[in-house]
């Protein structure tokens, strides 16, 4: 099992491999509901061990909030650090699927994405921690994540189950295939 802080690591390294990457904390936190949320729909079991509490701003870690409070609404500078070696495979996917439906949006859009009426944060009490109960049926029912091997076999694109080395690319099967990044796009060039 991963722990907060690695899945944490993994949001803010991704922003900042990101020339218009922004990461601040309000966004990290929301990006670790959506990350939780999904794994727990998916797996049935928690990506990370730490609660995740019904604060004002929305579902909130309470350990990462207060890691990266100094940054206030800044964003966080990542460390250079090896993202992938923390996870299993299921957990990376996962990771990777999230940041491709959720990393686009601003904190703000992730916050009233989090505050609509039957979400897990509007059913809580304010700073309390939000039941895995709750998250595994709204996210199996309300906020399902269709993971990018259903994307690309819906496309019916045969690929390679192999990752490039930052954790993101899916090989074709051929040379004669086109390579497509983290969000489903052809590109013309792939840096291995």
């Amino acid at each position: 099992m991963a722990s907060a802080y690695d899945v944490a690591d993994f949001f803010v390294e991704l922003a900042n491999q990101d020339d218009e990457g922004e990461m601040t904390n309000l966004k990290l936190n929301k990006l670790l509901y959506y990350a939780q949320g999904h794994f727990l729909a998916r797996t049935g079991s928690p990506l990370f061990e730490d609660s995740i509490e019904a604060w004002d701003a929305g579902p909130v870690v309470p350990s990462i909030y207060h890691k990266y409070k100094v940054c206030g609404n800044n964003h966080i500078a990542g460390e250079g650090l090896d993202i992938s070696e923390h996870f299993t495979e299921e957990e990376l996917d996962l990771l990777l699927d999230v940041a491709r439906e959720y990393y686009k949006y601003t904190a703000a859009y992730l916050v009233n994405k989090t505050h609509k009426p039957g979400t897990p944060w509007s059913q809580t009490k304010r700073n309390e921690a939000i039941s895995h109960s709750s998250i595994i049926s709204y996210f199996t029912d309300c906020e399902r994540l269709t993971p990018f091997s259903e994307i690309l076999a819906k496309k019916n694109i045969p690929v390679i189950g192999i990752r490039g080395s930052d954790g993101i690319l899916v090989l074709p099967s051929s040379e004669n295939d086109v390579y497509w990044d983290k969000y489903g796009e052809p590109v013309t060039t792939v840096a291995i």
